[in-house]
């Protein structure tokens, strides 16, 4: 089986034995001791409301979680915020959840300029552009305002996340 699939080029029954099979390979973390304890996330913080910032805020409003989006200029966060209500909007008027469920989804978004908001937040996703001093100097803010046990994470598509955790008291979050 190939690794990347063109959903045009393949077969239905190749294409939901690719999607098993990458399911499968996600849960199967090398070197998670079994029975290892699942950490509750009812509420996520994202830093960045750019088109993957927007992507993942509107992934954790899906299933119900309360999102918190920063970002460091309100015009950015008035955009990234209109352009996940224009999606929730278009998915609605295509009849794949109901009207009523924008405004649910809608109302699980809070968008701030202050990265103090995301103190009571389970998990941090930072989805900024990628620059490794700026994504340093937001984990070490982080690491001060994020509880304990909260769990920093980076979208980063090719950033060393070592170096990233580094500036951290708590890389293991």
């Amino acid at each position: 089986m190939t690794t990347s699939l063109t959903a045009a080029a393949a077969p239905a029954d190749e294409i939901s034995a690719y999607i098993a099979s990458s399911t499968k390979a996600a849960w199967g973390v090398e070197g998670l001791p079994a029975g290892t304890p699942l950490k509750p996330i009812k509420k996520v913080g994202v830093l960045g409301a750019g088109t993957m910032g927007g992507g993942i805020s509107m992934n954790f409003a899906n299933v119900g979680i309360e999102v918190t989006i920063v970002e460091v200029q309100q015009a950015a966060l008035d955009r990234g915020l209109g352009v996940i209500q224009k999606n929730y909007q278009n998915s609605a008027d295509k009849g794949r959840f109901p009207q009523e469920e924008v405004g649910v989804r809608m109302g699980l978004l809070k968008g701030t300029l202050n990265r103090s908001d995301l103190a009571d937040c389970d998990l941090i996703i930072e989805a900024i552009f990628e620059d490794m001093a700026i994504k340093k100097e937001i984990f070490a803010d982080l690491d001060k305002i994020a509880k304990p046990g909260c769990i920093l994470a980076s979208n980063t598509s090719y950033l060393d996340i070592n170096e990233i955790a580094s500036v951290t008291k708590r890389p293991q979050d």
